[in-house]
């Protein structure tokens, strides 16, 4: 995040006059959006952001903005994180602009690059004052991804996001979770409440089959779960199976270990004979 306005300045103090000047755009050379054979993440990055900026001075802000966006494919740069914002902003595409000022934000500012980037927020806000609210995001644990209205956001939680006032679906989606999804409603009279969600730890299962001795009841962990035959969906992981006695057996147990799919779990015990 310490290359924020290395380059970036130019950027944001041109910006604030382009809307009163048109500038007639120059022949500009083409280049990929993929990195080079020899070039570092990094560095692609970089140059990236640099074509971004020329064509920004252009006025050719659909292109540059294209640019920012594969600067950040290859390397979370947080000035082509800000010039992404700025873009977008510029382009007067404002609910998504201010994902990523606000992330900006995050970055270790100094003061006058700071003013810019909450200048360019609070210019957000403005535009949109009467029909959005900002609300501010908080999982538990953090690092989980969010979705307004079904449209995912570049940056996971916690964050602040600009929803419409009515009703919003936030989503929220992390590994190893379940996904949430939470209405909030706001109002000009009673803006939303910000959301604070405490997520669930989404077990995995997988589909298992035992077979026990003809006419054997069926227990897995404990529980009665059929006769003979079951078939089920587990938790991964070890459990305990218990065939009951029959005619011609005794009641005997065994520990399988659940894998997760696409692995097979069938555990046979159909012949075992005591």
């Amino acid at each position: 995040m310490s290359h924020f306005f290395s380059r970036a300045t130019v950027v944001a103090s041109a910006l604030a006059v382009l809307s009163a000047v048109q500038v007639a755009p120059p022949a500009l050379a083409q280049s990929s959006n993929a990195p080079r054979a020899d070039e570092a993440p990094d560095r692609a990055a970089e140059r990236l952001n640099e074509e971004g900026k020329k064509l920004v001075a252009a006025g050719r802000y659909e292109e540059a903005l294209d640019k920012f966006r594969s600067s950040l494919k290859q390397f979370p740069l947080s000035n082509a994180i800000f010039n992404v914002g700025s873009m977008l902003y510029t382009l007067k595409q404002f609910e998504e602009a201010f994902v990523y000022l606000e992330y900006t934000l995050r970055a270790p500012l100094d003061p006058r690059q700071r003013e810019i980037v909450l200048q360019y927020r609070e210019n957000v806000i403005t535009q949109l004052k009467g029909t959005h609210a900002v609300v501010m995001v908080e999982t538990s644990p953090p690092g989980a991804t969010v979705a307004v209205n079904n449209k995912p956001l570049p940056f996971e939680t916690p964050m602040r996001i600009i929803v419409p006032l009515g009703a919003a679906d936030i989503t929220l989606s992390a590994q190893g979770f379940k996904t949430v999804t939470k209405v909030i409603n706001g109002s000009l009279a009673e803006p939303p409440k910000d959301l604070r969600v405490r997520l669930e730890r989404d077990d995995p299962d997988a589909p298992v089959a035992v077979f026990c001795p003809k006419g054997a009841d069926v227990f897995i962990d404990g529980q009665m779960m059929g006769v003979e035959v079951v078939r089920i969906r587990l938790l991964v992981g070890p459990h305990t199976v218990r065939c009951s006695k029959t005619a011609l057996t005794k009641a005997f147990e065994r520990e399988v270990m659940v894998r997760p799919a696409p692995q097979a779990n069938a555990f046979e015990f159909s012949n075992v004979k005591q």
